[in-house]
């Protein structure tokens, strides 16, 4: 017999009871396999109120990624209303945080257009939510368009620095933007 010392056989009886807990095996897995199932629940409705919102027409957001933070360090946007940060007369780079060369940073990109209203204050909100048990954190900076509408259509990058990677894993969960065009310069809702 093949797998068997010569002269040695097993007893039926070991035969018989081996292949009942092989078939009992077989039955029970087949019942809990049919037992677990996926399911769907009821459908969840949301409730609230949609309000329509234009974007402003000489603001736009061009893009947004994720990309690593350069140096030289950006500058960073005010964080107070009363003194906002007057946008440079060229394509420039700012920081909504704190900003350290090489980390990861989420960015977008808002092209101001030649029609840009004069010396006009913007808010920005940026909420930025990350981790694997997300952490919301909202940071509204204040940007002032410069003097005299720009001749030409230019790009202002905006980074939000989310950490080393090289001291935990980064989660972006999902990121927000909001843009309002204030009533005065100094003087933001």
């Amino acid at each position: 017999m093949v797998g068997t010392t010569p002269g040695k056989r097993f007893p039926r009886r070991t035969v018989y009871v081996a292949t009942a807990f092989a078939l009992l095996a077989v039955v029970a897995g087949f019942g809990l396999a049919s037992s677990f199932t996926v399911s769907q629940g009821s459908s969840i409705n949301g409730g609230g109120v949609y309000h329509a919102t234009n974007s402003i027409a000489w603001w736009n957001e061009a893009s947004a990624g994720v990309a690593v933070v350069q140096t030289p360090l950006p500058a960073a946007l005010s964080t107070t209303a009363t003194a906002p940060t007057v946008l440079a007369g060229a394509a420039a780079t700012y920081a909504v945080n704190t900003a350290v060369a090489n980390d990861v940073a989420q960015y977008w990109k808002f092209t101001e257009s030649t029609g840009a209203a004069a010396a006009t204050e913007l808010e920005i909100a940026f909420t930025v939510s990350t981790g694997a048990t997300p952490t919301v954190t909202t940071q509204i900076v204040y940007v002032e368009t410069q003097a005299t509408s720009p001749t030409g259509a230019l790009t202002f990058t905006i980074e939000y620095d989310l950490g080393s990677p090289a001291t935990a894993t980064i989660t972006l969960n999902s990121v927000s933007q909001l843009s309002q065009e204030c009533s005065a310069v100094g003087t933001c809702p």
